[in-house]
């Protein structure tokens, strides 16, 4: 659970030595490979004046379950490979949502939230019930339905999202993924991601 969201992120693989691929790949571009590994904060120094295609050579996959509110917003980030959970072919057999915060705060608001869940995953079981196909019934299932997505991004994209997505303007939901993500990039390249 984070900020209060019941949400989960978990790093599943990164490049093996990213920041030593990235190093590689700007000092080729300044022609400097003799000096690599001689000055601790470089990656951070190149960022800084806006030269960053070194580091979309790394990349990070993350396990995310969330909502399919999130993840409506996530895939807009295209510079990605995404595998989410199918409810076409996948059966909702048990009632699994995200309640957002500042509905679960409002008894009454919490109270009537509840009533759309339970009505929502009553219909959806109907449907399959006469017969309807999950692929179809899953129309009546609300965006706050939990679901798991995969997505690999490589590092210039992970900045961005975290740049983006942590804004307050942002989703809060999506804020508390990226605070997530923020923290784990930060553990595995923190000369990548210092600076945020």
């Amino acid at each position: 659970m984070t900020d209060k969201y019941d949400i989960e992120v978990k790093l599943l693989a990164v490049t093996p030595d990213a920041e030593k691929l990235v190093e590689t790949a700007g000092r080729l571009c300044w022609d400097t490979q003799d000096k690599a590994g001689t000055i601790p904060d470089r990656i951070q120094k190149w960022l800084d004046v806006g030269h960053e295609s070194m580091i979309e050579h790394a990349c990070a996959t993350f396990y995310i379950r969330a909502s399919r509110v999130l993840t409506h917003e996530l895939v807009r980030h295209r510079l990605a490979s995404y595998s989410q959970r199918s409810q076409r072919y996948v059966k909702e057999t048990e009632p699994r949502y995200v309640e957002p915060p500042p509905i679960k705060d409002s008894e009454s608001a919490h109270k009537r939230f509840e009533e759309v869940m339970t009505a929502c995953w009553q219909a959806y079981g109907d449907l399959l019930a006469k017969g309807i196909k999950a692929e179809i019934a899953r129309y009546v299932l609300p965006n706050a339905c939990e679901t798991q997505i995969i997505c690999t991004w490589n590092f210039r994209e992970i900045r961005h999202i975290i740049k983006l997505r942590t804004s307050k303007r942002a989703l809060p939901e999506f804020r508390a993924v990226a605070e997530e993500i923020r923290k784990i990039a930060k553990g595995i390249a923190p000369q990548v991601f210092a600076d945020l």
